[in-house]
């Protein structure tokens, strides 16, 4: 995603910040808010007895992380959503295959993770956009005085992922099973379990990717082991799009 000349990265930054802005009711924890019930509007009832959510594992197969494209000029992302002039140890590179599947961001509010260009996220059955950010939920916002700059000191310090196999696999198979509820799941070739470490009271958040033909078609976010989680559809084309526009 990030190794493109830097007149793409323009074109891209461009059109991630005009469809990502992420409004708060976008969000799938906003800054501020009390921790939301399990099963609540958005969330899935994800208590289940005996099954803890270990640490993703680590990819021995995925490539050495490359170095990013050159920075665009300023006027080009004059924001710096894509994190190209962050201050060193401040912008984490996300591992493959995830960076082929999401990107991290550096919004006003903090660094969030989005899904790549002409891609949405929704909460599972809904039209509702969904971004993963930073901030971990019920924490209050540093203020924003000084050198102090959202976008780069509120920001995740640390991904670790990989595929899962064997007994993960079983209990992220458990995961979109209680997920799915009455409905069936959907099926899917591999999950592939990315942990993205925020530097606020070190919160992790376990992102599990069901993916079919190279390409994920749904996600489980979770906090605190999974007691709390999101179901979400990842929309292409002209879904995607439509609710892009919104």
């Amino acid at each position: 995603m990030f190794r493109r000349s830097p007149r793409r990265l323009a074109l891209i930054a461009a059109a991630l910040a005009a469809a990502f802005a992420l409004p708060a009711s976008a969000q799938v924890w906003e800054p501020g808010d009390p921790l939301r019930e399990t099963a609540g509007e958005r969330g899935i009832d994800m208590e289940m007895d005996g099954l803890a959510v270990p640490d993703a594992p680590p990819d021995t197969t995925a490539p050495p992380v490359q170095p990013r494209a050159p920075e665009p000029a300023a006027t080009d992302d004059a924001q710096d959503f894509l994190c190209a002039r962050a201050p060193a140890g401040k912008a984490e590179p996300v591992p493959a295959p995830f960076d082929n599947w999401l990107v991290r961001v550096c919004a006003p509010q903090g660094q969030a993770l989005v899904p790549v260009l002409g891609e949405a996220w929704v909460a599972h059955g809904s039209a509702d956009p969904v971004s993963i950010l930073a901030m971990p939920p019920g924490a209050v916002p540093p203020p924003s005085v000084g050198a102090f700059d959202a976008r780069y000191d509120t920001h995740f310090e640390a991904f670790e992922g990989g595929k899962l196999e064997g007994e993960r696999r079983a209990r992220a198979a458990a995961l979109i099973e209680t997920a799915a509820g009455p409905s069936a799941a959907p099926s899917y070739d591999a999950v592939w379990q990315l942990d993205a470490v925020s530097n606020v009271g070190g919160m992790r958040y376990n992102l599990f990717f069901y993916v079919k033909g190279g390409r994920p078609g749904r996600i489980i976010a979770c906090l605190d082991q999974c007691r709390q989680a999101l179901y979400l559809d990842v929309l292409t084309g002209t879904e995607a799009k439509d609710v892009l526009r919104r």
